[in-house]
C-alpha cells in the first residue's frame, strides 16, 4: 500500500513538473514572439522609408530639385532603422537564420547609395523596388521562424497572413504607383508606356486592396484614402495626355493613403500581438 502510494505520489509530482516545464515553454515562446514583432514593426518602418525614398529620388532625378533636402533627412531616417534591428535579431534566437539577409539589405542599401548621384531614374526605380522586395522577403521570414503563421485558419494565422503578405503588397504597390507618378509629375507627362504601368499598379492596387478585405481586415479611413488616391492616378495621369499635378501634391497624396494603410498595419500587429499572448 505505501509503495503505491508512493508511486502515485512520484507520478503525481512528475506530472506537475512535466505541466509546469510545458506552461514555461509556451511562455518563453510568446514572450519570443512578442519580442520578434518589435523587428517586424522595424522592418516595416524601413519598408516605408526606402519606399519614401525611392518616390523622393525619382522625382528629383526627373528634375524637382526641391526633393534634394528631403533625401537627406529620409537617408539618415533610413540608416537610424538599419541601427535598431541588429539586437533584436541577435536577441531572439528563432531570428539568428534572419541575420544573412538583413545583412544584404544593408549592403544593398549602401550600393545603391554610393551610385545615386546622376543615375538614370528607371535604374533608381528598380534598385529601390529590388530593396523593397528583399524588405518584404526579410519580413515574412522572420514571421514563419517566429511561429506566426502557425496553425492555418487560426485568428492568428489570419492576422499574421495581412501583416506579413497582404498589408505589405498592398503598400508596395501603393508605393510603386507613387514613385513612378512623381516623376512623370516632374516631366509633366506621363506618355503610353507611363499610362499602361500606371494602370498595372492600379489594377493590382484594387486587387491587394480586395485580399485585404478578404481577410477580415477593413477600415473606413483606409478604403477613403486608397479611393481618393485611385481617383488621382486615373484622373491626373491614365485618362489624360498632359499631367499638370505638382509633383509635391500627388506625392503627398499617395503618401496619404501609404500612411493609412501603415496605420492599419500597425493596428493588425496589436491585434496579432493580442492573439500570441492569448494561444497560453
Amino acid at each position: 500500500m505505501t509503495t503505491t502510494l508512493l508511486c502515485l505520489a512520484v507520478f503525481i509530482v512528475i506530472g506537475i513538473m512535466l505541466n509546469l516545464a510545458e506552461h514555461g515553454r509556451r511562455k518563453r515562446k510568446q514572450q519570443r514572439q512578442e519580442h520578434g514583432l518589435a523587428v517586424l514593426r522595424a522592418g516595416l518602418d524601413l519598408m516605408a522609408a526606402v519606399q519614401q525614398h525611392r518616390g523622393m529620388s525619382i522625382a528629383f532625378l526627373n528634375g524637382d530639385a526641391s526633393f534634394r533636402p528631403k533625401l537627406m533627412g529620409k537617408r539618415q531616417e533610413i540608416q537610424n532603422i538599419l541601427n535598431r534591428i541588429p539586437p533584436v535579431l541577435e536577441s531572439t534566437p528563432e531570428l539568428h537564420p534572419d541575420r544573412r539577409s538583413f545583412a544584404v539589405i544593408v549592403d544593398q542599401w549602401n550600393e545603391m547609395l554610393a551610385t545615386s548621384e546622376g543615375q538614370v531614374p528607371e535604374t533608381s526605380f528598380k534598385q529601390h523596388t529590388s530593396l523593397v522586395r528583399g524588405i518584404i522577403h526579410l519580413m515574412g521570414d522572420m514571421g514563419e521562424h517566429l511561429g506566426l503563421l502557425d496553425g492555418e485558419g487560426s485568428t492568428l494565422a489570419r492576422l499574421s497572413n495581412a501583416l506579413l503578405l497582404k498589408l505589405p503588397l498592398l503598400l508596395e504597390s501603393i508605393g510603386q504607383a507613387r514613385a513612378l507618378g512623381s516623376g512623370y509629375a516632374a516631366q509633366g507627362q506621363c506618355g503610353a508606356v507611363g499610362r499602361i504601368r500606371l494602370s498595372f499598379l492600379e489594377q493590382r492596387i484594387r486587387e491587394c486592396f480586395e485580399g485585404v478585405h478578404n481577410a477580415s481586415i477593413e477600415n473606413e479611413a483606409v478604403s477613403k484614402k486608397v479611393d481618393e488616391f485611385l481617383l488621382t492616378l486615373e484622373s491626373r495621369f491614365i485618362k489624360t495626355d498632359a499631367v499638370d499635378i505638382a509633383p509635391a501634391v500627388f506625392f503627398q497624396t499617395a503618401t496619404d493613403a501609404i500612411d493609412s494603410c501603415l496605420a492599419l498595419w500597425r493596428d493588425v500587429a496589436q491585434d496579432t500581438s493580442t492573439a500570441v499572448m492569448s494561444r497560453g
